[in-house]
């Protein structure tokens, strides 16, 4: 049965949201993008895997070619934000504004509406709720794969469903769907297992187990990485050590572990896009949604 998903965030080696990290010295740094695409198309026609690519805008404007390409291969394009900044630190006025410009840039490339969103950095906070999804909604987003549903101290939402499911805000239903990172539990603590530094630093023997414990539960997972995770040659950061830690450890070694997960689970791999559009089937069929029975879906 098709119930996990292959997703990649497409941006650039020097994006990411740490405070050290000012990105205004890196535009005109030289790209590693484009063979780390095209080392990841290679890895999904090997594996006979579409993915999900959740792209920034500004790669759409500055390399529309690579998102040609990756349309063209038959992985499914999505909104990464415009600029790769952090959700909860913009205003929903800021917020839709570079929704709606990567989305237009996103859309005038593939000719196709853009249906899938994913925050930088894990960046939706609770805080943020009351407005998120109202904002994804106006711009025609069916889903987002937006939320660590624990906590850590960059990112996360404790006590938010771990399941795919149209969360309910201050009482109010929403539209769009959320596919949440799934997580396991340690002495209480959460954790994630099946994308960046999780998947570099877990050995991958516990990764496959992980995973199918979650789907005998009937739990998709989602699998994520950025292109320089299986480029060990790209530049890197000059970050804090603990920082430092999460953005490379593992780097040599995670092009061979995740070949080994996706042959593991052949068949069992789909889009995000198209899990949803058959959730809203199901839903309009059957007058309610698929998980409005779950006793764990708890109201925001």
């Amino acid at each position: 049965m098709k119930m996990n998903f292959v997703t990649f965030d497409i941006e650039e080696w020097f994006a990411a949201n740490y405070g050290s990290v000012d990105l205004s010295r890196f535009s005109d740094s030289s790209s590693h993008l484009e063979r780390g695409v095209d080392r990841l198309i290679d890895l999904c026609s090997q594996a006979e895997v579409t993915s999900t690519c959740f792209v920034v805008g500004d790669i759409a404007r500055d390399k529309p070619h690579v998102v040609k390409k990756l349309h063209r291969t038959g992985h499914e394009i999505a909104s990464h934000s415009f600029a790769h900044e952090l959700v909860y630190k913009m205003t929903p006025e800021a917020f839709a504004a570079d929704l709606k410009l990567s989305c237009d840039h996103l859309e005038q490339i593939i000719g196709e509406k853009i249906i899938g969103f994913r925050a930088p950095s894990w960046s939706v906070k609770a805080e943020t709720l009351p407005w998120f999804y109202e904002v994804l909604q106006q711009q025609g987003i069916l889903y987002s794969s937006s939320v660590f549903p624990g906590k850590t101290y960059l990112y996360g939402i404790p006590d938010f469903p771990e399941k795919i499911h149209q969360p309910i805000i201050a009482g109010v239903a929403q539209k769009v769907w959320e596919i949440p990172q799934t997580l396991f539990s340690v002495a209480g603590k959460k954790f994630g297992f099946s994308g960046g530094f999780y998947l570099r630093a877990l050995p991958s023997w516990f990764i496959i187990s992980m995973m199918k414990r979650k789907n005998e539960a009937r739990k998709s997972v989602f699998l994520y990485l950025h292109p320089r995770e299986i480029d060990p040659q790209a530049p890197k950061l000059q970050l804090p050590p603990l920082e430092r830690l999460i953005h490379y450890y593992g780097v040599e070694g995670c092009e061979r572990k995740f070949t080994k997960i996706l042959q593991k689970f052949n068949g069992t791999f789909m889009v995000m896009g198209d899990h949803i559009r058959q959730l809203n089937i199901e839903k309009e069929i059957n007058g309610q949604s698929p998980m409005d029975e779950d006793e764990n879906n708890i109201h925001f």
